[in-house]
């Protein structure tokens, strides 16, 4: 079945406003990113799904289609958005503030998908413990292929059981109906994680990765993605 790679992008990030337009050696983040996306050679589509105008001038002048959403409570929900328009079934949603995701892992993600079209998946890779502490950081616990649970924040001396979440996901159309269908539940919001939504409700099938994701949270992340870039 064909997959497809939405990239949800807002200028309204409440902990860095107009990220997605931050210039990184002197790109903007989204374009870095949809090009990564291009290079894992997997998505009959790639497309941007954003609010703002801007940021679909952007991606539209390097030749990169975007569709204009309305207001949506998060990536997901702005996803479900674009790929109802897009009459999409099998879609990955790769978050634009991952500008050094690997090819090779998109596409693992995309075949993943089309195996396991009745659950959500997504991306886990190693935990830094000294970022055990660190919100910005999401985690996640892991059984098997399954996540368990997902924080922003785990003791010290549990670091061990944890990895570090990355800004994939994959669901097929029914997934994405289920999702949107559902009100934000309090853990959800207390959390600010979109995938607390599901969770228990919905198996959420972990691909492992072996590489660190440097993604951009807050704006003293771009030198370190600019450094991982100089370094090739």
């Amino acid at each position: 079945m064909a997959v497809h790679c939405i990239v949800p992008a807002r200028m309204g990030s409440s902990r860095f406003p107009g990220k997605p337009l931050i210039k990184i050696l002197g790109k903007e983040m989204i374009v870095r990113t949809m090009e990564r996306a291009r290079l894992a050679h997997c998505f009959d589509r790639i497309v941007c799904a954003t609010d703002s105008e801007e940021i679909a001038e952007v991606v539209s002048k390097v030749g990169f289609d975007y569709v204009l959403t309305g207001p949506a409570a998060t990536g997901s929900d702005r996803v479900a958005q674009a790929a109802k328009v897009l009459d999409l079934d099998l879609v990955v949603n790769l978050q634009g503030d991952e500008p050094l995701v690997e090819p090779t892992l998109l596409a693992d993600v995309a075949k993943t998908l089309e195996s396991h079209p009745d659950e959500w998946v997504t991306v886990a890779c190693p935990l830094d413990p000294g970022e055990a502490k660190v919100p910005s950081v999401v985690k996640v616990l892991v059984e098997g292929d399954y996540a368990l649970d997902f924080s922003r924040s785990v003791a010290v001396e549990d670091a061990v059981r944890w990895f570090q979440h990355q800004g994939i996901y994959a669901y097929s159309r029914r997934c994405r109906d289920e999702f949107s269908s559902l009100p934000q539940n309090k853990v959800e919001l207390e959390r600010s994680l979109e995938q607390m939504r599901v969770l228990g409700r919905r198996p959420i099938r972990i691909v492992r990765s072996p590489y660190r994701s440097i993604s951009v949270d807050v704006p003293s992340d771009v030198s370190a993605v600019e450094g991982a870039l100089k370094r090739g």
